[in-house]
């Protein structure tokens, strides 16, 4: 058999997993938020996000298996140190970035796309996990501070979305994150994603799997807290300069 039609089989074989996978995991999920929907006010969220991350890292170790994808983590046990609240702020290159992070991270609350968040095959989780949806934009940042003054960490991507190509390195960053940070003054890790492939960058398909194997590098900065008399555009300034510095 040629490399070729290895490479057919390959992709096909893991096209079948990874839609078995997701389709086993969203059923679990919408079935479990139903059942516990009346204990949501009693920690379920915690219960949820561990679930979530479980059902993650069994999408990762299948991406590996199948050598679609695999990540090097640098830096990741600084964060296993920290006490209290704190945001985790990676940019944002593509759409495996959350599934890598939350697979790698201890449970947290991740602020999510809205449109995701209503889509049948992340639903169940994000409702059971307690993900807080980007909009609207005032009650996400309420529900983000409250999380974070109570101790939670939190899982933000700045920019708001992939990173669009023609933007360069970095999309413009959101001023919503600022906020959260200035109201919550909790430490902010920035983490640079890079990756040597356009997998599951802004305009790439899905369903449409990689000829090569995918290799990820995530690196924990240093962290940044907004100070008391700094603005929101003043913070995500040099929070943007300490990503493109690092991708330089």
């Amino acid at each position: 058999m040629t490399d070729n039609r290895l490479g057919v089989v390959r992709l096909t074989l893991v096209t079948i997993a990874s839609i078995l996978c997701w389709s086993l995991w969203a059923l679990f999920f919408l079935i479990m938020g139903v059942l516990l929907l009346p204990f949501r006010r009693h920690g379920v969220h915690h219960l949820g996000q561990r679930w979530f991350k479980l059902a993650l890292t069994v999408y990762v170790r299948l991406l590996g298996v199948f050598g679609i994808a695999e990540c090097e983590y640098v830096g990741f046990e600084k964060l296993k140190c920290q006490t209290g609240g704190y945001i985790v702020a990676p940019n944002h290159p593509a759409m495996w970035d959350v599934v890598f992070l939350l697979s790698k991270l201890d449970p947290m609350t991740c602020i999510f796309k809205a449109s995701l968040i209503r889509n049948p095959l992340f639903f169940g989780g994000a409702m059971l996990a307690g993900l807080i949806p980007n909009a609207p934009a005032i009650r996400m940042v309420k529900r983000a501070v409250e999380v974070l003054e109570a101790g939670g960490r939190a899982l933000f991507f700045p920019e708001g979305t992939r990173t669009r190509k023609h933007e360069g390195k970095l999309n413009p960053l959101q001023g919503s994150m600022g906020l959260v940070a200035k109201h919550s003054r909790v430490p902010v890790w920035p983490v640079i994603v890079r990756t040597d492939s356009d997998y599951l960058s802004k305009g790439w398909p899905v369903w449409r799997l990689p000829r090569k194997k995918t290799h990820i590098r995530m690196c924990v900065g240093e962290p940044m807290v907004c100070g008391a008399d700094e603005s929101v555009n003043d913070f995500n300034a040099r929070l943007r300069a300490c990503y493109l510095d690092s991708l330089a």
